[in-house]
């Protein structure tokens, strides 16, 4: 897609201007591979110049296990993930942990970069709640209660690049786990779960729940992706959907253009939600997967965007297409801004 510069310089000035959000990345898992086979400073190395392009204020990083790092050892290698992330934030005065609405504000007013943690699935506590205050304390300020698997506390939907209905809704621990998440004041996100789960979440939960990174099922077909109903539940209880870049989730797995269908499924949240409850969550995979130890180097890519520095053509394209320049400063990081404002804990 061909983009006019006057829009793309205009989209560049309002990253510039107004906060920037990406509401998921699986940063703490990336840095731990880097780190582990020898790199000294990747967060520097690696992502601070394409987020200082893309002039992001916000990352929330998740901390993930895949597969085969499951069911032993999962505590201690999601312990290893916040402990990598912690030091690499420590060496670089460019990011800050946020734990607080504080240091929130103190980042964004010092054009810093603040790292928000969570979990991307809960897997590595088994079916231990009172772990979910360990975790708090370390930092942690939310979770999902799984990835696409089951685990003690819930059954995951299936994975983007497969088509197949999955059930099996929350368990007794999952119920008390979201309402111990409740307590302590972390936010739940409800990306990766199946329609079950989706339904039991609506039943259990008092406060807003998000989705960090999941699109649309109507725009394209995927149980990754929520449906019209789900979308209009989500938002009447005062929670968030976060675009997901990845191109099966997306629909641009074929040769689509990545930008039209990423804009597509923006265009459609805000038409059915309103430009208030959209926002960014690119679940950067081609950035793990170049981490990650491999066998073998692979050409394939599975993101609609490059990376962080390109994000501006989505938002330049946003703008080009029609939108109002006031919804796309909310949609860049103003409404995740905003949520976090709510959910975080004063001090």
């Amino acid at each position: 897609m061909k983009i006019d510069k006057l829009y793309m310089e205009r989209a560049m000035e309002l990253h510039r201007i107004h906060p920037v959000v990406d509401a998921h990345l699986d940063l703490a898992g990336e840095l731990y591979f880097r780190v582990k086979r020898g790199e000294k400073n990747p967060l520097r190395d690696c992502y601070l110049q394409n987020l200082r392009t893309g002039r992001f204020n916000l990352i929330v990083s998740s901390v993930y296990l895949k597969n085969d790092q499951l069911p032993e050892g999962g505590l201690r290698l999601a312990l290893d993930q916040i402990s990598v992330l912690l030091e690499a934030i420590d060496l670089n005065p460019e990011f800050c942990l946020i734990r607080t609405k504080k240091d929130l504000e103190a980042a964004i007013n010092a054009d810093r970069i603040g790292i928000l943690l969570y979990m991307e699935g809960l897997d590595c506590i088994g079916n231990d709640l009172k772990l979910l205050r360990v975790l708090w304390e370390l930092g942690v300020r939310g979770a999902s209660l799984t990835w696409s698997r089951r685990n003690m506390l819930a059954t995951g939907c299936c994975t983007a690049v497969c088509e197949r209905q999955i059930f099996g809704g929350l368990s007794e621990e999952g119920i008390l786990a979201v309402k111990e998440m409740e307590r302590l004041g972390m936010f739940l996100d409800i990306s990766h779960l199946n329609d079950d789960g989706f339904e039991d979440i609506c039943k259990v939960t008092k406060k807003s729940f998000v989705a960090t990174h999941s699109n649309s099922r109507s725009v394209h077909f995927n149980y990754r992706n929520l449906t019209d109903e789900q979308m209009q539940r989500l938002s009447s209880q005062g929670g968030m959907m976060g675009l997901n870049g990845c191109i099966y989730i997306a629909g641009c797995a074929n040769g689509e253009d990545p930008l039209e269908m990423l804009c597509r499924h923006i265009e459609y949240a805000v038409n059915m939600l309103g430009a208030d409850k959209v926002g960014y969550g690119f679940d950067f995979c081609d950035s793990y997967t170049e981490a990650e130890p491999r066998q073998q180097f692979s050409e394939s890519h599975d993101d609609a965007l490059v990376d962080h520095s390109h994000v501006p053509e989505l938002t330049a394209v946003l703008l080009q297409r029609g939108m109002k320049e006031v919804d796309v400063v909310k949609i860049i990081g103003g409404n995740w801004v905003g949520y976090f404002r709510k959910m975080l804990p004063e001090i």
